[in-house]
């Protein structure tokens, strides 16, 4: 299981914030470049960027952070906010994303999600980030009427080869992962799935590498790293462990 440092970028800093919420957004690192610095040094394969402001606006803002990322190290990137359209995708390719990722799209604009799929293939993801079980669009701003497992098994049949699975209610308290809505997400795509949301000791890593059978293939990790709850080689090891 494939452990992602989260760097998620706000007005050009790297902030953490609780349940998605932009009210509590605060600072932990002085510049995405400086974040990526560090966890590179730390053992970084892939990093998770973010696009709070894109995420919010549908109008990226942090594409020359990703560029100089992508320029300076070999870390591989997978990243999004504010992809709604075929040229917004483009440009993040082309800054030198690994992964595009894809949200409030898969919503709103399922031909495009197809598009994707043809033109990128394995370097897709699509975020699907729940609120009480349907999921919320617009940089989690709004919850739709869509369940979170209705919309896996749509875009498991379109041919999405991996998803980001987030309970927003949980994101960023640090509180234990949601295990049980993860399987069942998990078992309605049947593809690779990252999780995301409350992850706040090695334990919760180790509790979802032991959901490799179904298909659980990578975590992402942003507030108990930056507050220290352990290290990013100790989350790695404990990836590996379970």
């Amino acid at each position: 299981m494939i452990v992602y440092p989260a760097i998620d970028i706000l007005d050009g800093k790297v902030v953490r914030m609780t349940r998605g919420d932009f009210a509590t957004a605060e600072e932990v690192a002085p510049s995405p470049l400086e974040a990526a610095k560090r966890l590179v040094a730390e053992g970084a394969e892939w990093l998770h960027v973010v696009d709070l402001d894109g995420s919010r606006t549908g109008r990226p803002a942090s594409l020359h952070h990703l560029r100089q990322i992508a320029n300076r190290f070999t870390v591989k990137l997978q990243a999004g906010g504010g992809i709604r359209d075929f040229d917004t995708a483009e440009a993040f390719a082309e800054a030198g994303v690994s992964r595009i990722v894809v949200g409030t799209a898969a919503v709103s604009d399922p031909e495009l999600i197809g598009r994707l799929v043809d033109r990128h293939a394995d370097g897709l993801a699509v975020a699907v980030d729940a609120r009480n079980g349907l999921v919320a669009t617009s940089g989690w701003t709004e919850t739709s009427d869509v369940k979170a497992t209705d919309l896996v098994h749509r875009l498991a049949v379109m041919g999405v080869p991996t998803i980001i699975y987030t309970n927003v209610s949980i994101d960023g308290t640090l509180q234990g992962v949601d295990l049980v809505s993860t399987e069942a997400v998990a078992r309605a795509f049947g593809g690779d799935v990252i999780y995301s949301g409350g992850v706040g000791s090695l334990d919760d890593v180790r509790a979802l590498a032991r959901l490799r059978h179904r298909g659980l293939r990578g975590v992402i990790v942003g507030r108990a790293l930056y507050g220290g709850r352990f290290t990013l080689a100790q989350a790695l090891e404990a990836a590996q462990a379970a």
